[in-house]
């Protein structure tokens, strides 16, 4: 290679690297960071209310670096792909009922267990203390982090064929369920069929009769529209309904510190708020479905915890030293 064209290259060379140095740095984002929170419940339940509450409060703490897209009503999917894709990270936040959990470890059903707290206060205290301390911690372990505990009533049998009393009405119907062991066992105690399935395929069930009816809190059961389809809401009361406001571990690990630490601290602030949100949604919910021709009754509450306390006997041994925290311990 002669001496021209070697000063040739060189040359360009130079030309080449002196452009590359001139080229602007990579460009970085100036707005807030967007992330999603998915919930498959409609829109009006009190519990969207207390995530849009926990939204405002991250963008208050951060100073409106981060901003949070609640999408309700099962935009993102059901509750078993949300949860996988929170884990996953592919989602940071996600509200979903504690029943479906329970299929990372089983453990966590020890909450789903029937009768196992008497109501709001007591639920609550059990999830403030060291019963929802281990909990969380299980949860973490799965790549699931506990910001907040939600109260979301009691959980109670509806259908469209006829008033409930007592076990023995339960016969012959078929009831939807989550897709949880002790929520199965638990109608099959009473008498009923359980079909698993998803919320946003209840209603579709319902209006079919793939199912007869549901069992869930009352403003569930209202701000769903099953009241039309299943007018008969009988306070079984067999359980209380525990949600759990969850962040992707992955995700919220790559957050600054100061960012994970407002995020925990919107967390706290929003299950204080939730509860709140939930006692006003609900006794404007009782009120809305009896307008709306829902046809409320009391049932033998003495019948229905015999015919479940085998399903108490039966599962509290997977449970492990978790059932000795439950309140009748």
């Amino acid at each position: 290679m002669d001496r021209r064209h070697l000063l040739t290259l060189g040359i360009g060379a130079a030309i080449g690297g002196a452009g590359c140095d001139r080229r602007p740095p990579p460009s970085v984002p100036t707005g807030p960071v967007v992330a999603k929170l998915a919930d498959t419940v409609h829109p009006s339940n009190p519990s969207v209310a207390a995530e849009r509450y926990f939204a405002e409060q991250v963008a208050t703490l951060t100073q409106d670096r981060y901003r949070i897209d609640v999408a309700a009503g099962g935009l993102l999917g059901d509750d078993s792909r949300v949860n996988e894709m929170v884990r996953t990270g592919q989602i940071a936040f996600a509200k979903t009922l504690v029943n479906n959990l329970s299929a990372y470890d089983k453990r966590l059903g020890v909450l789903t267990l029937p009768f196992a707290f008497s109501g709001e206060q007591e639920c609550m205290a059990a999830l403030n203390g060291e019963l929802g301390r281990r909990c969380t911690a299980i949860l973490d372990e799965s790549g699931l982090i506990v910001l907040a505990y939600f109260y979301a009533g009691e959980r109670s049998l509806y259908n469209g064929k006829r008033p409930i009393h007592t076990p023995a009405d339960v016969q012959g119907l078929r009831i939807r369920v989550p897709q949880s062991i002790v929520s199965i066992d638990i109608v099959n105690a009473m008498g009923g069929s359980a079909v698993p399935m998803a919320n946003n395929e209840i209603l579709s069930a319902l209006q079919e009769q793939v199912v007869h009816g549901a069992e869930n809190n009352p403003v569930f059961y209202l701000t769903e529209g099953h009241a039309l389809y299943a007018p008969y809401y009988s306070r079984t009361r067999h359980q209380q309904s525990i949600d759990v406001l969850i962040a992707s571990r992955k995700w919220l690990s790559e957050q600054p510190a100061d960012v994970q630490g407002a995020i925990r601290e919107a967390g706290r602030r929003t299950q204080t708020e939730e509860i709140r949100l939930w006692r006003q949604g609900a006794a404007r919910a009782a009120k809305r479905a009896k307008d709306e021709g829902a046809i409320v009754n009391d049932v033998d509450i003495a019948a229905f915890r015999r015919v479940l306390a085998p399903v108490v006997r039966e599962h509290r041994g997977t449970f492990g030293d978790l059932a000795s925290l439950l309140p009748d311990a």
